[in-house]
């Protein structure tokens, strides 16, 4: 995935407010922050993502509440490492 993956309620949501507003595009500039356990901000940014709603054929169909996977397009530029050993995720941003 490129892209973003959301959940059909915020898809949905965010499609009938961008059709209210007559918006070109669903998604522009989207930009997203973590807090990191120092209590320092991560933000990864990506233009106009190409977007999905994850729909109800997902495994994650049951989870309650907004849910957004962040694909390729947000580490454009950065680098991301995963140590599964110490759950710790680090994103070198350029």
């Amino acid at each position: 995935m490129s892209g973003m993956a959301v959940s059909s309620e915020l898809f949905d949501g965010r499609y009938l407010q961008a059709r209210k507003n007559r918006e070109k595009s669903l998604w522009g500039v989207v930009q997203v922050a973590f807090e990191t356990k120092a209590g320092d901000l991560v933000e990864l940014t990506a233009k106009n993502p190409l977007t999905t709603s994850l729909g109800q054929n997902t495994p994650l169909a049951r989870f309650k509440g907004n849910l957004i996977v962040l694909g390729l397009s947000f580490l454009d530029g950065a680098a991301m490492t995963i140590d599964a050993d110490d759950n710790k995720v680090q994103f070198d941003i350029a």
